[in-house]
């Protein structure tokens, strides 16, 4: 049974192929950094593969985006909240975390890692807003609990 997909209204694979293929383009090396200060006034954000000063719920992640500047370079979230809703085409996992009037965010990780949906979870990775409600957390590390 192909898989389907929920997170946009359009609810095609394909959208999440383009918005794969548009996350996978930011990762290009030589990349300029955003500026030190905007870390430190987004502390749920980090430079890529970089640890984050602290985790954002999913109410925070709105104004705390908004802040982003424009960059090709890898930003990460850190995001917590619960997992909305899991789906998996036998090779990658799409984990769905937080409600609307939130960012819905979707996690492509290559495991599940056990977690179930109304699970409280924790979601790392390079960050990619699609439009003013959903993002993408590509490559993304996601876990039930910290280590």
């Amino acid at each position: 049974m192909p898989l389907r997909m929920t997170f946009w209204p359009m609810g095609r694979l394909a959208a999440v192929a383009t918005l794969l293929t548009l996350a996978l383009a930011g990762h290009a090396p030589a990349e300029e950094a955003p500026p030190g200060d905007f870390f430190a006034k987004t502390p749920a954000f980090s430079a890529g593969d970089q640890p984050a000063t602290s985790w954002a719920g999913c109410s925070e992640v709105r104004a705390m985006s908004a802040a982003l500047p424009a960059t090709e370079a890898r930003i990460d979230l850190s995001v917590t909240g619960k997992l909305t809703s899991i789906r998996t085409d036998g090779v990658l996992w799409y984990l769905t975390l937080c409600s609307s009037p939130d960012v819905r965010i979707l996690c492509v990780a290559y495991s599940q890692n056990g977690m179930k949906p109304g699970d409280t979870v924790f979601a790392k990775g390079g960050y990619a807003r699609v439009d003013p409600h959903h993002a993408l957390l590509d490559p993304c590390l996601a876990s039930d609990h910290l280590d």
